[in-house]
């Protein structure tokens, strides 16, 4: 059997080698073979078989690329938008400062206007804390008795009177403020003169009390203390009507709204006694908010 598969192997080594002599000399001859434009067969069959993996190639080489550029457009982005977002954080807050500085500067500036020209003593103080409503209507100073304040000592703003002190440290002091249920202010109205007595409520309005049903007591009228209860001088700003009406007994149902804004008080004057003068009755009277300069 092997003497007669011999041939056949040498045979079919022969068709194989000759078809390897064929291609080579295929291969050698497109080598010297142009088409009619000049360029070799072998260099068009290369571009056609590799052109479709040739186009791949840089398609994913342009898309690895673009999002490269991409990524690090976005990274660079994200990080301006960052610094643009802080530096407008910084600026809404320099903003913010400059509007609280102002709206301080104003407050300063009416009680500066309120105390020029007047015979009181008066010491400047700031509101340094407050008492939950629930509690009592209370406020806290930052001055006390090394600074002369006095318990009694009437607690106003360039609007109006407030309230007065109740307690004294040596640094601080503690003001009942007039919307206290348990305060009190001697009062009258300056267009008639009725006198009468603000009592706190522990809300937003204040009552008037011991004023006939049949004086005329109209929406409107100024309220300004009368000195009578030996704390407050006479003529300083309390606030306005805003209810009139006839009671159920013989003295008249008048609500008052404070001037003066009791919520956000900051800085306030305390008056300490009368300076030229010795009678509260000659202490002159606050002027009206609407005619002291803004």
């Amino acid at each position: 059997m092997s003497i007669e598969l011999a041939p056949k192997t040498r045979e079919s080594h022969g068709i194989y080698v000759l078809i390897f002599l064929l291609l080579l000399n295929l291969t050698l001859l497109s080598l010297q073979i142009e088409d009619p434009s000049g360029i070799y067969l072998l260099k068009r069959w290369v571009l056609v078989t590799g052109g479709p993996f040739i186009n791949l190639s840089a398609a994913v080489s342009r898309g690895l690329q673009d999002a490269w550029r991409n990524y690090v457009w976005l990274h660079g982005a994200r990080h301006e938008n960052e610094r643009l977002r802080m530096a407008v954080d910084q600026l809404t807050l320099q903003v913010d400062r400059l509007e609280q500085l102002q709206q301080e500067n104003d407050r300063l500036r009416l009680l500066l206007g309120f105390k020029e020209g007047r015979p009181y003593r008066l010491i400047g103080a700031r509101v340094v804390g407050r008492a939950p409503d629930f509690l009592s209507r209370v406020a806290y100073l930052d001055r006390g008795s090394a600074d002369g304040v006095h318990i009694d000592a009437p607690v106003l703003t360039g609007a109006g009177v407030i309230g007065r002190v109740v307690l004294v440290a040596g640094h601080n002091a503690q003001v009942q403020l007039i919307t206290n249920a348990d305060a009190s202010v001697g009062i009258m109205l300056e267009r008639t003169g009725s006198p009468g007595v603000l009592r706190g409520t522990g809300g937003r309005l204040l009552e008037v009390g011991y004023i006939s049903s049949t004086e005329d007591v109209a929406v409107g009228d100024v309220v300004v203390t009368s000195g009578l209860d030996r704390v407050y001088p006479k003529g300083l700003f309390v606030g306005k009507v805003v209810e009139s009406a006839k009671g159920k007994t013989v003295y008249r149902d008048i609500r008052v709204e404070p001037s003066a804004d009791l919520i956000r008080i900051s800085e306030v004057l305390v008056l300490l006694g009368p300076g030229d003068v010795s009678e509260t009755e000659g202490w002159p009277r606050m002027e009206e908010p609407n005619r002291v300069p803004q």
